[in-house]
């Protein structure tokens, strides 16, 4: 039975700038690390998001995943810890170029699985 596991992402800041000598605007996603472009700048945020997606799910592809997160800033919350921070905390602090345009959006990342059944043998005793 395939099942899909949907990670999302909240608030991830992303940087929109027009590269006047390639005539693109160029997207930049700093927590990940990630650059995209397109002739649009929506278009540009789109494509840094997919480019996340992608990074995203080739990090689980080789078991890296935890690694990126943790690189992006992010820290596993303790069992049985309930209080989350406040949204409005920063956790990384950013700085961009002279003349991006900065915006927020939230990152969906599917990430399809495969359960198998598995036969656990019985050692005889």
């Amino acid at each position: 039975m395939s099942q899909i596991a949907e990670i999302i992402i909240n608030n991830v800041k992303v940087a929109v700038r027009h590269d006047d000598d390639a005539g693109v605007f160029v997207g930049f996603c700093p927590n990940f690390q990630v650059y995209s472009q397109a002739e649009t700048k929506d278009d540009a945020i789109a494509a840094v998001n997919s480019a996340v997606c992608l990074r995203l799910l080739t990090a689980f592809d080789h078991g890296t995943f935890h690694t990126i997160l943790r690189q992006a800033g992010f820290e596993r919350i303790a069992p049985g810890v309930s209080q989350r921070p406040c949204p409005d905390e920063s956790f990384i602090e950013v700085h961009f170029k002279e003349g991006a345009e900065v915006s927020e959006m939230d990152i969906r990342v599917p990430i399809g699985a495969l359960l198998q059944q598995s036969t656990i043998e019985q050692c005889p005793h």
